[in-house]
């Protein structure tokens, strides 16, 4: 039995990039033994998952000495294959430590060259998940190759965390829902838009006054704002909901990261930066405009999805090309809400006839 270890150790963004890597890896290996190295955090986007042996849990913030006795706990396992998704320097030398005979990362950077027997060397900005694909790609040499089309992000939730999404949503958004699913096989919509407008990094915050005057737009479309957040995020989205009418929902229990997945899933649409929650909002097949700032978006939005749209600065696209227009603006501080708001109205329209202009939702 082949014995692979996949490396992904934290951004939840980053783990739910790699699951169709994990897919398309059982799917090649469907007798192989995979494991998972990640951090603790990432253990409820993992734990169902039907592709995974083991997740292998990775101390946050690790030491030296953690580093030193993960390395010995891997190499004990005698691994045949490993993938590190990530490419940090402590995750190179974890991948030669494992003195697995095959091991697979990305090129680009001298100090990687000893960690890998095969390489990957991105050629320009690409969606994540199908960059994580051509990590595969190298492995399998052709033997059997990724399809690089399927991109799904697959993050299972049990019943019980259905059953709380849903109850929440009836809790919290009033009235019967009103939309269809977003997939065939999704749970029913409510009228709501999930603003997400808070962030630990200062990089991917929009101003929240635009965020509001987004929100305040909506509000006439008929759209509930639902301001998103995490733990210890509560004051920074109060700030974002004072600006808005009496209808806007932030004042409730923090939700679990699954059952937000859920919640997401129930509503029409997403509006926010770059993060956590808009991966998940993705994976639920909900439409979504998320505005970046810094970070490249064509790597973080779906490319085959065309409820899936971005905004960035020009700073965004700085280290490579984009296939789209950035707006002339040198920070998200500086970017327009009418840049955002003329990205949001074209989804609209599209989206007809679920949006009707001053008519709110049908």
């Amino acid at each position: 039995m082949i014995r692979i270890l996949v490396i992904q150790l934290r951004r939840l963004g980053d783990v739910m990039m790699t699951t169709p890597l994990l897919r398309q890896l059982r799917r090649a290996m469907p007798r192989a033994r995979i494991d998972l190295l990640s951090e603790e955090a990432s253990r409820p986007l993992v734990g169902l998952n039907p592709h995974l042996d083991e997740f292998i849990r990775m101390p946050a913030h690790a030491t030296l000495v953690d580093l030193l006795d993960m390395a010995r706990l891997l190499r004990a396992r005698r691994y045949d294959w490993v993938i590190d998704c990530q490419g940090l320097p402590k995750t190179a030398l974890l991948a030669r430590s494992t003195g697995a005979p095959v091991r697979v990362g990305y090129g680009g950077r001298w100090w990687r060259r000893p960690a890998y027997t095969a390489r990957h060397v991105a050629a320009g900005a690409e969606y994540s998940a199908r960059d994580k694909l051509r990590l595969l790609a190298r492995l399998l040499d052709g033997c059997a190759a990724p399809d690089l089309a399927d991109l799904d992000l697959e993050i299972p939730v049990g019943p019980e965390v259905r059953r709380a999404g849903e109850a929440f949503c009836r809790s919290w958004f009033d009235g019967a829902p009103v939309l269809p699913p977003a997939r065939p096989d999704g749970p029913r919509r409510w009228p709501v838009a999930a603003l997400f407008g808070v962030s630990r990094r200062s990089y991917k915050v929009w101003p929240p006054e635009h965020l509001v005057e987004i929100g305040r737009r909506l509000e006439r479309r008929g759209l509930r704002p639902f301001l998103v957040f995490g733990p210890g995020e509560a004051e920074a989205a109060l700030r974002v909901a004072a600006g808005l009418g009496p209808g806007a929902l932030v004042d409730y229990p923090v939700p679990g990261i699954l059952v937000l997945k859920e919640i997401l899933a129930r509503c029409a649409l997403f509006v926010g930066n770059d993060g956590g929650p808009k991966h998940l909002a993705s994976a639920s097949g909900i439409p979504a405009v998320a505005v970046f700032g810094h970070v490249h978006p064509e790597a973080w939005t779906r490319p085959d999805d065309p409820g899936q749209r971005w905004v960035a600065t020009a700073s965004s696209s700085r280290r490579l090309p984009t296939a789209g227009p950035c707006e002339p603006a040198a920070t998200l501080a500086e970017l327009p809400v009418e840049a955002v708001w003329r990205t949001l109205e074209r989804l609209l329209a599209d989206l007809a006839p679920l949006f009707q202009p001053g008519k709110g939702v049908v």
